[in-house]
């Protein structure tokens, strides 16, 4: 076979190869990420233009007839695919997933399928009417005339191309740097062959007859695809990143790719973080502050910057058509917020502090007080009226100390630092009954066997038990008040019921009687301890609620999610 030298096939064998490479590097992006309509297409539109350079330097380099026939016929495989491939390309760049199902696809595909068949076998000429060689610039080259279905054939493939070059200029006035690079960079490649092949068609100097100079001209798509991808992330980060971000936002925006690292920022990131250093192609854990802490459930957490300012970032997973591309992380100014909440949990302190020490001194002197009263009440002679009235002042005094106690627990059940571990129901409910039997010996306990439950809480759990015990006795109209503990348990939770026989508890109350400063009138409590019950049972992400007893009394109902292996790490 006789080859023949060309200059002009040397930007197409260039073309060639840097689509090659394109290609190639498509593919190796899919098997590490897997598949999207972006990439895919990306990767066919790149072997199209490779196969379509190369073949067209092939029939240059060739002298023979027959020869450069077939490669001509051949390249138009290439050229062909290239123009379909380049609309779907561009409908999955700008994320138009809606005109992306197969049917679609596959019908855009008929008319090049329809003319390779004609051009292949040319019947009635429909493909091309005639073919001759010709001499230019000391080298054989091909000449063929185009039949209609060649005509039509090359009408489609330019209405496609003006298509996908539409849909990309219009999503790039909607874009910010560097996505409008990015989406430039995509336009200039394809605007320079539209040109070269409109001049080439249609016979217009400088480029009327000679070498079909088409596919010389993909060189300069191949520089600037190949900058769009390496430069730009082109297939890491699509411009479906800045749109989720939003174009406005007077947040700071970062955009990672797929391995974390910097590929976009806007005006308001490095303000925010308090740096003028250059982010770009950084990895985030560099750039971001407390990065790490953005892998966790929610993806958010704050960050000291610059001495006093404190800023929310939010990690936001980057998607398209349900594959990871990475992710958007959203700079925030909390400042204001962050000052308030350290302020305020500088004063909780300072109110838990003063609450040990008021509780501490006013038990201690209420403990001396009823301890007084004691003495006096057992070795001094009294009349019925102050004996009545000391009485009264110990019940008082008794009531302060238990108020100090009940005030002391309601400050562990609204911290949050209080731990919790898996503690068994059966063990702190039987140490509760113990401890107010001790304390109220006319009362009557009596407890059913109890399943093994183990649930997630701390020892308040025992507070909840004493002061609905305590509660049912202090309540009763009876002398001696009988009380049946028994519990149940299923697969997520244990229900423990505290049932006693004094007057019950009205519908109208059963709702309210566990509101903060809620007693009954009469009642010799203080109306902390079931509001305390509702508090702790709360935190422990359970529910308590009263039923009516039969034939009297109330029925407390306490129920408790069982612990598992999740809560208890």
């Amino acid at each position: 076979m006789n080859w023949q030298h060309s200059v002009y096939a040397y930007p197409m064998v260039f073309a060639a190869v840097v689509a090659a490479i394109l290609s190639g590097y498509a593919l190796q992006s899919v098997r590490r990420r897997g598949r999207t309509p972006t990439v895919v297409s990306f990767a066919v539109l790149t072997a199209a233009v490779a196969f379509w350079t190369a073949t067209t330097a092939v029939k240059l380099f060739l002298v023979a007839p027959g020869a450069k026939l077939l490669a001509y016929k051949l390249l138009h495989i290439g050229a062909m695919t290239a123009a379909p491939a380049f609309f779907v390309f561009a409908l999955a760049y700008t994320d138009r997933r809606e005109l992306l199902d197969r049917q679609v696809v596959a019908a855009l595909y008929v008319v090049p399928a329809v003319f390779l068949v004609v051009l292949f076998t040319n019947p009635l000429e429909l493909g091309y009417t005639g073919w001759e060689l010709s001499a230019v610039d000391g080298g054989v080259t091909l000449s063929v005339t185009d039949g209609p279905v060649s005509v039509f054939g090359l009408v489609y493939a330019f209405v496609l191309l003006f298509l996908g070059l539409g849909v990309i200029g219009q999503y790039a006035l909607e874009l910010d740097r560097p996505y409008r690079t990015q989406a430039t960079l995509l336009i200039v490649g394809m605007v320079v062959p539209s040109v070269v092949a409109a001049l080439e068609l249609t016979d217009s100097p400088p480029l009327a007859g000679g070498v079909n100079l088409i596919p010389a001209s993909l060189a300069v798509p191949a520089v600037t695809f190949g900058i769009a991808v390496y430069r730009y992330k082109l297939l890491d980060i699509l411009p479906l990143a800045y749109a989720a971000a939003g174009a406005h936002s007077t947040d700071g925006l970062v955009v990672l790719d797929a391995d974390g690292v910097v590929v976009h920022v806007n005006d308001h990131v490095r303000p925010l973080l308090g740096t003028d250093d250059p982010l770009l192609g950084r990895p985030a854990g560099e750039v971001i502050p407390n990065y790490d802490d953005l892998a966790g459930d929610p993806p958010t957490c704050d960050a000291l910057v610059a001495g006093e300012r404190y800023v929310e970032l939010t990690r936001i997973p980057l998607e398209q058509a349900g594959e990871p591309l990475g992710w958007v992380v959203s700079v925030r100014d909390v400042t204001p917020r962050k000052h308030y909440e350290l302020a305020l949990e500088s004063r909780n302190d300072e109110l838990e502090v003063l609450n040990r020490i008021v509780r501490h001194d006013i038990r201690n002197d209420m403990q001396l007080v009823t301890a007084y009263i004691d003495i006096v009440l057992d070795h001094e002679p009294l009349s019925d009226e102050a004996r009545s009235q000391l009485e009264t002042a110990l019940r008082r005094a008794l009531n302060t100390v238990d108020l100090t106690d009940v005030l002391g627990q309601l400050m562990r059940a609204t911290n949050d630092d209080e731990r919790r571990r898996a503690l068994d129901v059966d063990d702190a409910l039987r140490e509760a009954v113990d401890d107010v039997r001790e304390g109220y010996p006319n009362a009557a306990f009596t407890v059913d066997s109890l399943p093994p439950a183990t649930v997630f809480a701390n020892d308040l759990l025992d507070s909840v038990f004493v002061n609905v015990l305590k509660n049912a006795v202090v309540h009763s109209d009876r002398d001696r008040p009988s009380i049946a503990v028994s519990g149940a348990a299923d697969d997520e939770c244990v229900t423990v019921r505290i049932a006693d026989d004094g007057p019950g508890i009205a519908d109208d109350r059963k709702s309210v009687v566990f509101g903060k400063g809620a007693k009954g009138l009469g009642s010799p409590g203080t109306g902390t301890g079931l509001y305390l019950v509702d508090t702790i049972v709360s935190n422990f992400d359970g529910t308590v609620h009263i039923e009516d007893n039969e034939p009297r009394g109330s029925v407390f109902v306490i129920e408790l999610p069982l612990a598992t292996v999740e809560a208890a790490d």
